[in-house]
């Protein structure tokens, strides 16, 4: 996602050499940046999970776990 902010909506803040120092912006410029943020989180998590996956030998090797027998025999009984 790109993203085209407006100086309008951004203010700094500078120290006493004109550094700046801090960032404000907007509620809903903070709500749409971490909104991008949980996206790019949510894409990078499925994306270290595939590559682990690709990679891996057997299901354990990437921390999934076996049904237990419980659900293992449900299915083969037709659902019961």
């Amino acid at each position: 996602m790109i993203m085209h902010i407006t100086s309008e909506k951004i203010r700094y803040l500078v120290d006493e050499q004109g550094h700046p120092t801090d960032v404000l912006i907007d509620y809903e410029m903070w709500q749409t940046l971490l909104h991008a943020l949980e996206q790019l989180d949510d894409w990078a998590t499925a994306q270290s999970y595939l590559e682990r996956r690709r990679k891996a030998r057997s299901p354990e090797e990437i921390g999934l776990e076996p049904l237990p027998e419980t659900l293992n025999n449900r299915d083969k009984d037709g659902g019961t």
